[in-house]
């Protein structure tokens, strides 16, 4: 970007996650919350956080740190959502999608995930043969497919009889 005779580098503004100050939680404010009152530091409903010395608890993630600690997990997701938002110019909720189908689900290795049979599906599909030559006929197993090709299917009339018709339709007469 130019500003003036002088060339300045630019790079796209990234905000922090939008935390409440009230109920501690992520993706809203203080003044649409319907929350309770909660401390930033320990956890506890009822309190503000000014002046508190006690056993520091996360109310998101349930951590030993403060909920506007940089270090709790959730915080990074939120993060990194906002950053794939940003620069990937998509909505809030397509970022959190898409970042929470990169993300590995909590509690589950991929071992574990193997180690689970696969759910098959009861549903068989007939199979169906179309062929390409224009002078044999379509062979199916499905009545749709059958039904459908009737109503467009041509009848097909042999070159010596075309001839004919042609001779006839000329004079006025019909076979």
């Amino acid at each position: 970007m130019r500003a003036g005779y002088i060339k300045l580098p630019v790079k796209p503004f990234i905000p922090n996650p939008l935390r409440c100050f009230k109920c501690q939680r992520f993706g809203r404010s203080q003044s649409t919350c319907r929350g309770t009152q909660t401390c930033a530091r320990c956890a506890v409903a009822g309190h503000e956080s000014a002046g508190r010395t006690s056993d520091e608890k996360c109310v998101i993630c349930k951590g030993v740190h403060t909920s506007f600690s940089r270090s709790c997990p959730k915080w990074k997701l939120e993060t990194e959502i906002a950053t794939t938002k940003v620069k990937k110019g998509i909505s809030f909720p397509e970022a959190r999608r898409l970042v929470q189908a990169q993300s590995p689900t909590e509690g589950k290795s991929y071992a574990s995930v193997i180690k689970t049979p696969l759910a098959t599906s009861m549903t068989q599909t007939k199979r169906v043969i179309l062929t390409t030559d224009t002078d044999s006929d379509r062979i199916s197993d499905s009545p749709i497919t059958e039904r459908s090709a009737k109503k467009f299917k041509k009848k097909r009339i042999p070159k010596a009889q075309q001839s004919l018709v042609l001779k006839f339709s000329k004079q006025g007469s019909s076979l």
